[in-house]
């Protein structure tokens, strides 16, 4: 039986990985230590392969018990592609990598040309790369399965669906970096420790060094492709048969711990509201007891400091069984400290700027019309080795229906601008996307300025929002909500915004903005008196968007009056702790409200009452317990 075959082959790997940690075994077979790290990380690789496949064979054994015919199809190929293998190579692992170390003694004296350790690493990585055929294969079967059952059960929205996730998927020149990540988080080794520890033959401790907790940042300038990079990673098929338990939290600029813990519990289990009526030190231990004892990956996204990476660090336990910590940060002193051995991500290279922006311009196809050749080698050179670059350029000609004249602008824009000066570069590729937005979408691009950066946006309450603030207007036979969604799927494609999630039935559930568009869309709605952002440092001023994003209620009878009565359309609170059972609500500025957004603010002693005067409102949002009547 194939799976039989597997099992054997891992108990095989797994016993000769435990004989290899033998040091008097290894000073035979291994005389240097380098040959000695490329064995076991291959022994290590070929198990984690195979326990992929066991997985997969586990997997489709389920699904034929619930009467799945291309389960046990896939079930049947896979178990004879296994067994061949298994037969190709079981006399040989079995004489090679199970012998005694007097074996190996042995025909070490009487033939000194023989080398075993390279002997054997040969030949584990020809079973590495047949069972790497085999997990392709089955990979490919899979895929061609999902794209059968899509064109069987075409609808508009799996045409939209598959649009979108085309469109904001191309991804370009990262295999290499990915690959060797994946190795670095799985199977590798840091070399610097290891050759320290390998002076004093210490096998045991370096064992323990190899399962010791580790972070791996990823470190580069932003736009570069840390998170798309990372994600890739995250999300890879070794990636998750190594880690019995993956999550994921952004850190961003200002960090939160409470948000972070509860944002790295949500990924572990299910979680419900009254989590945050706990405190941090609740919520850290629920987390650390979610942790102890399982190997896990923590992903923690865009960290901009050694703070918010020592507010955490204690509550992520030290496990010893090969538990990983990934983080991706701007700042090279952050990354340095969080480990010796940083994983710096390089500036995309020309070639594949140039296949990049072909696929995004041209929807997938790198045929690329002679009539554009010209202007287009003259912009991909003037982005600079950002991929953010790239994908925004071509988000405003993906839309410009071949116009000439835009290709020229653009180009004209990216010629003015430094070599080095990615932000000019950033800003001005914004602003242009801004220009050539049509009119009905600079207001709905603007007002994502309003979302704490890095905020992950259910699509439903984008929308909801939009429609209160008068941003969609009817169009033929289609509700205002589509209408919206006709909006965002324009917002998509121009690449000012990134689609984080989609629902099972194709649509988008959630979407985001990358961190360095968000600083420009807020930089333009300031400007243009559209919005204030409260925070502790800014009190509020006459703006149509109040985002309150502090701990304290906006406005106060000292601040109200900076504010004229027609002037404030919308006040949306993302302050967690924020308690009104303590503030005067409704003040004379408030009286045209539309939209009051309170869904994360905690009314403890009813909803204010003060609301009912509110009677402009179209949007209304906020958790309470009592009723309106106790006041």
């Amino acid at each position: 039986m194939a799976f039989d075959a597997v099992t054997t082959l891992i108990q095989i790997v797994d016993a000769a990985e435990q004989d290899l940690m033998e040091p008097k075994l290894l000073s035979i077979l291994c005389p240097g230590g380098l040959m000695m790290v490329s064995l076991l990380e291959t022994i290590e690789l070929l198990s984690y392969k195979l326990h992929f496949l066991q997985a997969f064979l586990v997997e489709c054994k389920t699904k034929m018990n619930d009467g799945d015919t291309r389960a046990r199809i896939l079930h049947t190929d896979v178990q004879d592609k296994v067994a061949r293998i298994y037969e190709k190579y079981e006399i040989k692992s079995t004489r090679i990598l199970l012998y005694s170390g007097d074996y190996w003694r042995d025909h070490w004296r009487t033939n000194a040309e023989l080398k075993p350790c390279e002997d054997i690493l040969r030949l584990l990585k020809r079973i590495v790369s047949d069972i790497e055929e085999v997990k392709d294969w089955i990979l490919e079967e899979e895929r061609r399965a999902a794209l059968e059952a899509e064109e069987q059960n075409i609808t508009i929205w799996d045409t939209y669906r598959n649009a979108l996730k085309t469109e904001n998927e191309v991804i370009v020149g990262l295999d290499s970096d990915i690959e060797r990540i994946v190795n670095r988080l799985c199977y590798s080794y840091f070399m610097g420790p290891f050759l320290t520890i390998l002076k004093n033959s210490n096998i045991d401790k370096f064992r323990k060094y190899v399962l010791k907790l580790q972070v791996m940042p990823l470190v580069g300038e932003g736009g570069i492709g840390k998170t798309t990079l990372a994600k890739r990673v995250y999300g890879h098929a070794t990636t998750i048969a190594s880690f019995h338990i993956r999550a994921w939290v952004v850190v961003s600029k200002v960090h939160n711990l409470k948000e972070m813990l509860i944002g790295l519990l949500r990924c572990i289990s299910p979680i419900s509201s009254e989590i945050y009526n706990l405190d941090e030190a609740q919520i850290a231990e629920k987390l650390s007891i979610s942790l102890m004892g399982q190997k896990y990956l923590i992903f923690l996204d865009d960290i901009w400091t050694t703070a918010a990476w020592d507010a955490i660090q204690g509550y992520l336990p030290e496990n010893f069984n090969g538990s990983r910590i990934i983080v991706t940060t701007r700042f090279k002193k952050v990354s340095k400290y969080l480990s010796m051995n940083p994983y710096l991500v390089k500036y995309q290279t020309f070639p594949d700027r140039w296949e990049l922006f072909s696929r995004k311009v041209f929807r997938q196809s790198l045929c690329f019309p002679r009539k554009y050749v010209s202007l287009g080698e003259r912009i991909v050179l003037g982005c600079g080795g950002l991929p953010l670059v790239v994908v925004l350029v071509s988000g405003v000609l993906a839309t410009a229906k071949g116009s000439l004249e835009i290709w020229r602008d653009v180009a004209r824009t990216l010629d003015g601008v430094g070599i080095y000066d990615n932000n000019k570069r950033i800003s001005k590729i914004v602003s242009l996307s801004n220009k050539y937005l049509p009119s009905h979408l600079k207001s709905c691009f603007h007002y994502f300025g309003v979302f704490p950066e890095d905020s992950d946006i259910p699509i439903k309450k984008l929308i909801n929002l939009w429609v209160a603030e008068g941003f969609i207007k009817p169009h033929n036979n289609m509700s205002l909500e589509e209408v919206g969604e006709s909006y965002l799927h324009d917002l998509i494609n121009s690449s000012l915004v990134q689609i984080n999630e989609l629902s099972i039935d194709g649509k988008v559930k959630s979407c985001s903005m990358h961190d360095r568009v968000h600083e420009v869309c807020v930089r333009e709605a300031i400007e243009g008196n559209k919005l204030c952002i409260i925070n502790d440092n800014h009190s509020p001023k006459a703006s149509h968007w109040l985002s309150c994003q502090t701990s304290h209620w906006p406005i106060t009878r000292a601040s109200y009056r900076n504010c004229g009565p027609n002037e404030i359309h919308s006040v949306l609170c993302f302050g967690k702790e924020v308690n009104h059972s303590k503030y005067s609500f409704v003040y004379p500025c408030l009286k045209l409200l539309r939209v009051l957004d309170l869904s994360l603010v905690r009314c403890s002693q009813g909803m204010p009452r003060e609301i009912t005067d509110l009677v402009h409102l179209r949007y209304l949002a906020l958790s309470t317990i009592g009723s309106l009547y106790e006041f």
